[in-house]
């Protein structure tokens, strides 16, 4: 297992691990030095598709209810780690706040590029890692969704109660909240964020048929709640903190 210490260009520092495929979740946390959080937020999902309006909602939406709430909670937040959609948002949200909680972001080794990375990780689909994050783990995968496996067992083995949220999304999206709802975990859908998100909320609010046998799973779980995109970010920072109290 190797660790390091990213220096990125805006001149925030981040602990990276690159765990072996058979390193224990515990030997990992050990590793990445993250204070034991009192509960986890798990962000799924993107931005493909908004408008510049949705986009500015969304980022309201991180800043002054996820970022703050995880804050208040000594949540820790974790997500894809990438320089994209929702996680660019997440770090961005992560940065105005100073801070105040840790951010994790877990991606595969071979999609991902930073300052000093491998230069054969500078394929076609690759993504910058998001410079605001305070740690990530860098699982051996050259496949986006080969991350997923591993994220899954941190976040069990922080036992903690957790929320994962799913924002926009597509199929990788799906498959992390369907392992959330058959983890027992609540999955908090930001409806009217688009594609999955919205097929979801659509399942679960109005009984409509789904596409797939994996979002009828999800929406007949029991554990889906819905948050209107364009709520007040107070009434998700309530949703949270009620989320996370209520299920310790």
């Amino acid at each position: 297992m190797r660790k390091n210490t990213i220096t990125f260009d805006n001149g925030n520092h981040a602990v990276v691990v690159t765990p072996g495929r058979d390193t224990g979740a515990q030997t990992i946390l050990k590793s990445l030095e993250i204070p034991h959080p009192h509960a986890l937020i798990m962000v799924f999902g993107g931005a493909k598709g908004l408008d510049d309006s949705q986009k500015a909602r969304l980022t309201e939406l991180f800043t002054d209810a996820i970022a703050p709430a995880a804050a208040e909670l000594r949540a820790l937040i974790i997500d894809g780690g990438t320089q994209s959609g929702a996680m660019a948002m997440m770090g961005e949200a992560f940065a105005q706040d100073g801070r105040g909680s840790q951010l994790l972001g877990i991606a595969p080794a071979g999609k991902v590029t930073y300052p000093g990375s491998p230069s054969d990780a500078n394929m076609i689909d690759s993504a910058p890692l998001e410079p605001n994050h305070s740690h990530f783990v860098l699982v051996e995968s050259d496949e986006w969704g080969g991350e997923t496996g591993t994220m899954f067992k941190l976040a069990g083995a922080f036992n903690v109660s957790v929320v994962t949220m799913l924002i926009n999304g597509g199929q990788i999206a799906g498959n992390e909240a369907l392992q959330s709802v058959r983890n027992g975990w609540p999955v908090l859908v930001i409806e009217g964020s688009g594609r999955l998100a919205d097929e979801l909320s659509a399942a679960v609010r109005n009984g409509q048929s789904a596409k797939s046998t994996k979002v009828s799973e999800i929406a007949s779980s029991g554990r889906v709640r819905l948050f209107n995109v364009n709520d007040p970010a107070e009434k998700l920072k309530v949703e949270l903190h009620q989320i996370l109290c209520c299920s310790e």
